[in-house]
């Protein structure tokens, strides 16, 4: 006699150790097969996985590597000539007023410990082996968040009226990606996208850097270009992927990050996804919250 039962476990708020992340509206389903031959009764468990992992992590940057230029000609005169990412010339009105803190690319790695909740008990692990259980990642990181940098140099030619000429197209300004913010201790919501624009002062050629999210809150998307009555207002960066668009924060509460989890007794593989990021102030390390993905 064979008789199979569907067991679901709800889960009921929040786990204690997991106070400071929110919890998952996905349910836990096990299947629990019973086989009987005569006297001999045994119960195994088929297919279960964990409610929720947690996985601490720490945050670095690789730094933006280029020797492109950035020039400035007017009514046919050079007016100067400036590093972009060596030694730049910062405007007054820039929010970034450290260009150092910009970089091409940051990285999250798993520091080696975390937790993990089954059937609404939470065990603590180390390594990548926790329960009956195996985390496999894609790549040596955890996770990595590449911008976009000028990787050539930048001739800008405007005319007596310092319009500047683009493609076929005038504008008063154009905008230039400038990598990504990243500063030690900084929350993972600040660290987007940064870009530029050239500005001269009469005597010298200044870089003016802003995150997205500052242009955004005066109004102004600069993804786009934003047309005016004798051209453009200023043309703006084409190119920028999805992700690009997004602060680090807000990718990993939304399932840009994943990890394949394997069950060592049945070899099934599940994909979980990251839904929730807890910082750890005045430091580079953070708690991410995974949970499984539907199929």
């Amino acid at each position: 006699m064979t008789i199979t039962r569907g067991i679901r476990a709800l889960s009921t708020g929040y786990y204690h150790d997991f106070a400071d992340v929110p919890d998952t509206d996905e349910n836990l389903s096990t299947c629990v097969v019973f086989e009987s031959k005569e006297d001999d009764c045994h119960g195994a468990v088929a297919n279960s996985w964990p409610d929720s992992i947690a996985l601490n992590a720490s945050i670095t940057r690789v730094a933006a590597a280029s020797d492109a230029t950035v020039e400035r000609v007017e009514n046919s005169k050079f007016l100067d000539r400036i590093s972009l990412y060596g030694a730049p010339r910062i405007d007054l009105q820039s929010q970034v007023q450290n260009p150092k803190s910009c970089c091409s690319k940051i990285v999250v790695d798993f520091e080696n410990t975390g937790k993990y909740s089954l059937e609404n008990e939470i065990d603590t692990f180390i390594g990548k082996d926790f329960g009956d259980y195996q985390m496999n990642f894609s790549s040596d990181h955890l996770f990595e968040k590449e911008f976009l940098i000028c990787s050539q140099s930048i001739s800008e030619i405007a005319d007596q009226s310092g319009t500047l000429k683009h493609e076929n197209t005038f504008a008063k300004c154009k905008i230039y990606p400038y990598g990504g913010m990243f500063e030690y201790g900084m929350h993972p919501q600040l660290m987007e996208s940064c870009v530029f624009r050239v500005v001269h002062d009469g005597k010298q050629l200044c870089l003016r850097i802003s995150p997205l999210s500052a242009m955004r809150n005066l109004g102004i998307d600069p993804t786009k270009d934003q047309p005016s009555e004798s051209g453009y207002q200023f043309v703006g960066v084409k190119n920028f992927s999805e992700s690009q668009k997004t602060n680090l924060y807000d990718e990993l509460k939304n399932g840009f990050c994943k990890i394949e989890v394997i069950n060592k007794n049945t070899e099934e593989t599940a994909l979980y996804k990251s839904n929730a990021v807890l910082h750890q102030q005045k430091t580079n390390l953070i708690t991410i919250n995974f949970i499984k993905e539907e199929s």
